[in-house]
């Protein structure tokens, strides 16, 4: 197996960022690292503010991403948790990809939560803990491995770690930035914010094992998905959840119903789009039957609705395929015959040979239009020919078709509806204003019942 470049161990980058503290040299693994923990002094300081960090990490800097909150009682694997503390993570995260040009690991910005879980069982030191990102949620739990030489910072020596594996491949590698904690854990824990970390995963059925190596400590643990309803169980009876589910059930019918409208909108949008609507009145000239000065004057045209779009459609068809152009002309007129619009247009056609035969025409055009008033209208043709293959201008040269058709496009107060409520259904699926309003239609629900 191809392995990628050996990570480099904290203290070889590039970026190295200096202590607000103690003024002594540290490196970040992110150019935009914020938050540094200084392994000289152990200070966690604010780089944003030059100075060390206290007080002003708040929970709602770092709001929760679900239904998840430290204290919760949680029955998993038949054993009752506490979550004791959140960490919040960032993470360089690098996932391997296989494609049909290639494959190899991604290079992406991840954001997740990792919970701990205290085994509520007296004399119990057991901690399993949770993790939620962008991909789900999965349940992991500390393993012991008979190595303990494994190096997540080094891809080459962690592969031997796991070699004779016929199924292994490494899955993800990266660096974790620790952004915010908040509950208690024991004294040992390297959770301070500013602890960076690094960590490699490969996959072996339903589990994934990764090892995990800090300053001075190293972890292995295996890790599975879970899945919301199995976590909505694992939290059964508790008020909380119930009226979070039921609230987040209510919001996801809110976002069905809105999707559903402007797919249904979109799709009628894109009918109307490509239809060129019904035709109400067709008419066919030759034009040697075109008078220089008037024209030709077409049949009446009914118009009985004028709160629909109409579609004015207008081509030559050429006779000959000698290269040759006509200007076209065609007037709209009301019931008195004044002219009320006009479209024009510059027809071609041409061909000849150069490394082979080849032909280039412009015969058509078209263009919406809105009648203001019911009744009779007209539509009155020119036509000039520069074409020097007829010398005789009473032979028909081509026929000129002009049609209308009713209904082509949707009004623009539906056109607008169907942008706004498509713009709408993607907001609110996904993107942070839904997410926003989601938790705000939630905790609204949650906040009333507490009320009561």
């Amino acid at each position: 197996m191809n392995t990628p470049t050996i990570l480099k161990k904290t203290g070889n980058f590039t970026n190295p960022k200096v202590c607000p503290s103690c003024q002594h040299t540290n490196y970040a693994w992110d150019e935009d690292v914020r938050y540094l923990y200084c392994y000289n002094c152990g200070v966690a300081s604010d780089l944003a503010f030059n100075r060390t960090l206290n007080e002003s990490l708040k929970t709602d800097d770092f709001p929760y991403y679900s239904f998840l909150r430290v204290g919760q009682i949680l029955h998993l694997e038949e054993k009752e948790f506490i979550i004791t503390a959140r960490l919040r993570y960032r993470s360089a995260h690098k996932e391997y990809y296989t494609s049909d040009e290639g494959s190899g690991y991604s290079n992406e910005t991840w954001y997740s939560d990792t919970y701990i879980l205290q085994n509520t069982q007296e004399g119990k030191s057991e901690r399993f803990y949770l993790n939620e990102d962008k991909e789900g949620y999965s349940l992991g739990m500390p393993v012991t491995v008979d190595k303990t030489d494994a190096d997540p910072t080094n891809l080459e020596l962690f592969t031997n770690f796991y070699e004779g594996r016929a199924d292994y491949r490494v899955t993800e590698y990266g660096s974790l930035f620790l952004e915010f904690f908040e509950g208690k854990t024991e004294k040992e824990d390297p959770y301070a914010v500013g602890t960076q970390t690094h960590f490699a995963t490969y996959q072996e059925g339903m589990w994934s094992y990764t090892v995990e190596q800090g300053d001075g400590w190293k972890e292995f643990s295996a890790e599975k998905k879970i899945s919301k309803e199995e976590l909505y169980q694992a939290l059964e009876g508790n008020p909380f959840i119930d009226t979070y589910k039921e609230r987040d059930n209510g919001f996801s019918t809110i976002r069905k119903v809105t999707s559903a409208a402007a797919a249904i909108a979109f799709l009628i949008f894109l009918v109307s789009l490509f239809s060129d609507g019904t035709p109400i009145s067709s008419t066919k000239v030759d034009t040697k039957n075109i008078d220089k000065k008037e024209g030709y004057l077409s049949k009446p045209i009914k118009i009985d609705d004028t709160s629909t779009n109409y579609n004015i459609e207008w081509s030559v068809n050429f006779k000959s395929t000698q290269n040759q152009g006509m200007y076209i002309v065609v007037e709209l007129l009301d019931k008195e015959k004044n002219v009320i619009n006009a479209v024009e247009s510059d027809f071609w056609y041409e061909s000849g040979y150069d490394e082979g035969n080849w032909t280039e025409s412009e015969t058509s055009s078209s263009k919406y239009f809105k009648f203001t008033e019911e009744g009779e209208y007209f539509a009155r043709i020119y036509a000039k020919t520069d074409s020097t293959y007829f010398t005789n201008l009473t032979k028909s040269q081509a026929i000129i078709n002009f049609t209308v058709n009713e209904g082509a496009l949707l009004s623009r107060y539906f056109l607008m509806l169907s942008g706004f409520l498509t713009i709408l259904a993607l907001l609110i699926s996904f993107g942070k204003i839904g997410r926003t309003i989601r938790e705000k239609y939630i905790y609204a629900g949650i906040n009333a019942e507490s009320e009561e």
